[in-house]
């Protein structure tokens, strides 16, 4: 499963990382909102593409999404049988070298701050 949080220019480097019969989630379009991809690579995983958002529900589609997602989602964070792809860990009084890091476009996955 990957969690999209970037959409544009990601998208495509997110299929072709996708597993077979891999769930690609869309939730966010911070590099933009379109996006050329291979329809036949998503055909070929047998990959599940879903777009969502929590703007524009109503509280209680926000809290209902909310359980739904300590229920089913924190046990497999919390066993390690899901985990997120962490790239670098910054030391908190390094936060300008993790933010020019980030600027940089060279990490994959998450940067991470340790206070």
């Amino acid at each position: 499963m990957i969690l999209d949080l970037v959409g544009g220019a990601y998208f495509e480097q997110n299929l072709q990382a996708l597993a077979l019969k891999g769930h690609l989630i869309l939730v966010g379009l911070t590099s933009g909102r379109e996006a050329g991809f291979n329809l036949g690579l998503a055909l070929q995983k047998r990959a599940t593409i879903i777009g969502t958002t929590l703007r524009g529900r109503s509280v209680a589609e926000k809290a209902e999404a909310t359980r739904k997602f300590v229920a089913h989602v924190v046990p497999d964070l919390a066993s390690g049988r899901t985990r997120p792809n962490i790239d670098r860990v910054f030391p908190a009084d390094s936060v300008v070298d993790a933010y020019k890091y980030l600027a940089s476009n060279e990490s994959f996955g998450k940067v991470v701050m340790e206070f």
